[in-house]
């Protein structure tokens, strides 16, 4: 789950009043959540500096929103305001505790207070329940795939790499010179590849999945030529 860095060690203060995070919409993009993702620490480092820069601030709020889109300037403006909602927040909710309490008490103050109006602003959920919110996980409609999801053979990019590893794959039924399906390598499957020859685009007897009909495929073809599959 991504959380802003706590705003912690601040010189006393007088913030008692509420806060409360306007944003009832998603702000944050498509392209806000893989920043965050991709660049979690930096975004981390640039909330908490601005913490130390606005908390004396008149406008607490719009120091914050300059100061982070500044840190920040590939963030969307609406992504930055819910940054900004969330750090007044906490200033005003949690100021003694990040700043004179423990690292664990300053984490349950903004917890209880502040984190799940930041994630309905930015539009941060975890919809399909894999412990993994949209922010990291490739597909949030799916619990089996997210960062470090074990494979399930079941051809889905379950770790979120991009790729769809081996052990991640179908499993390959047969073989793939066995062209009609009858469980054997023989002169019928020999006689469907040879009608393809030659063959570049969309071609059904591509046994080696070079993309192209050509002798590479008969040589796989008769190296297994007369076995069951």
């Amino acid at each position: 789950m991504f959380r802003f860095a706590h705003l912690r060690r601040f010189v006393p203060a007088c913030f008692f009043a509420l806060g409360v995070l306007s944003s009832s919409v998603a702000q944050c993009t498509a392209d806000d959540l893989e920043l965050l993702c991709n660049e979690g620490e930096a975004i981390n480092g640039v909330v908490f500096d601005c913490g130390f820069s606005c908390f004396l601030s008149n406008d607490v709020t719009a120091c914050f929103q300059d100061c982070i889109q500044s840190g920040v300037p590939a963030m969307s403006t609406g992504c930055v305001t819910c940054f900004a909602e969330q750090s007044t927040c906490v200033t005003n909710n949690c100021f003694f505790a990040c700043a004179f309490g423990s690292e664990a008490d300053c984490e349950a103050c903004v917890q209880a207070n502040c984190q799940a109006g930041f994630e309905t602003c930015a539009g941060i959920v975890d919809a399909d329940a894999d412990g993994e919110s949209n922010v990291c996980d490739c597909n949030d409609n799916d619990a089996t795939a997210y960062p470090g999801a074990p494979p399930t053979a079941e051809g889905v990019d379950n770790n979120c790499d991009g790729l769809i590893g081996e052990d991640e794959a179908l499993p390959v039924i047969g073989c793939p010179s066995d062209l009609n399906a009858d469980l054997m390598v023989s002169i019928a499957d020999l006689l469907l590849l040879l009608s393809e020859f030659g063959c570049i685009e969309g071609c059904s007897a591509d046994i080696n999945g070079d993309g192209q009909v050509a002798v590479s495929d008969v040589l796989e073809l008769l190296s297994s030529f007369g076995e069951p599959c």
